[in-house]
């Protein structure tokens, strides 16, 4: 039961102050894995400036044959080329005090920044916005999300390019029920076999050897688990004895980022080692790079206050579509 508070006015009241903590403890946001991953790895793409996005594809091949002697050969022009476009999004949050406040939030009796504090609070607002969005399809004035990008179902229209006419153009999935921890084969997990499966059908169509697997919780929970009881993980006997490695050990080179927002049953594999080969960007503007816009006061309104904003420019594109998969099916633990 939570401790409530309940004081009288009295002498000892009013001679005594409470031991003080000032420092201010979240208990409100979450681990936001995937934006941060994006933002701050190498699947990140700064840009100046720009009304939009347009990225040059290669989507067919010519027509290759043997020949002899005096054969006619083929002489059909061929156009394999096009462009795949993407806009621009933006996101924001607020950050207000008024002046009242902000004055009494000042000198020895300020216990911490308020407006610094509210800063953070906005930065971490704008986080776990886009971070939903990721996992989401696109509505509205909202990026582009996994589920555009890397969809379950084939013939999805990405960049304008209608993947269900260009089949060249469609990501990866493996869509067959299974339970991560089951062993329908002897001594071998379900759920290692069906990532192996997506990551063989993403191998084959040249994707990087390194990337990443954005899961849920569960899944990389079972993961851990299969990792653990075949064998696979360190155990450590110095004092009290434990399992000790990574929290969630890489698949064949691809880092396992449990998410949770990641949409259930899902594993999204991105591969790439640099944003030159990766299977997903984020693409950030460089003058809204997740900053603070500067501070104005809002007298005209009649009001005496200091309003800014926290704001993002971003947008999520793929240029390497196939080379990403899905796995839409799978249970973890």
């Amino acid at each position: 039961m939570a401790q409530t508070l309940s004081e009288v006015t009295d002498s000892h009241w009013s001679s005594t102050q409470r031991a003080l903590r000032p420092e201010v403890v979240d208990n409100f946001f979450e681990k936001y894995t995937t934006v941060n991953e994006f933002r701050k790895s190498a699947l990140r793409k700064i840009d100046s400036g720009g009304r939009g996005i347009e990225v040059k594809l290669q989507t067919s091949g010519g027509s290759a044959g043997s020949f002899s002697k005096y054969d006619m050969l083929n002489k059909s022009p061929v156009n394999p080329f096009e462009s795949a476009f993407y806009n621009r999004r933006y996101y924001y949050c607020p950050i207000i005090l008024s002046d009242t406040e902000s004055w009494e939030n000042s000198g020895p009796e300020r216990v911490f920044d308020e407006m610094e504090a509210l800063r953070n609070n906005a930065m971490m607002s704008l986080l776990k916005a886009i971070n939903e969005d990721i996992y989401a399809a696109q509505t509205g004035k909202n990026i582009l999300g996994f589920q555009d990008l890397i969809a379950d179902a084939a013939g999805a229209t990405v960049g304008g390019i209608d993947s269900g006419s260009t089949t060249a153009w469609d990501n990866q999935r493996f869509t067959t029920s299974k339970t991560f921890l089951t062993q329908t084969a002897t001594n071998v997990f379900d759920g290692i076999d069906a990532w192996n499966d997506i990551l063989d059908l993403i191998m084959i169509q040249g994707a990087s050897s390194k990337g990443r697997i954005f899961t849920t919780w569960s899944i990389a929970k079972a993961y851990r688990i299969a990792l653990s009881s075949q064998g696979y993980a360190r155990t450590t006997v110095e004092n009290a004895g434990g399992i000790g490695g990574d929290m969630a050990p890489p698949f064949y080179g691809y880092k396992v980022l449990p998410d949770n927002d990641c949409t259930s049953l899902h594993s999204y594999f991105v591969p790439g080692s640099s944003a030159t080969d990766a299977g997903v960007c984020m693409n950030i503007m460089r003058n809204v790079n997740f900053k603070k816009t500067p501070f104005v006061t809002l007298q005209s309104n009649g009001q005496l206050a200091q309003l800014a904003y926290m704001v993002a420019g971003v947008q999520l594109t793929t240029n390497r579509r196939r080379e990403n998969g899905v796995a839409t099916a799978i249970t973890g633990s």
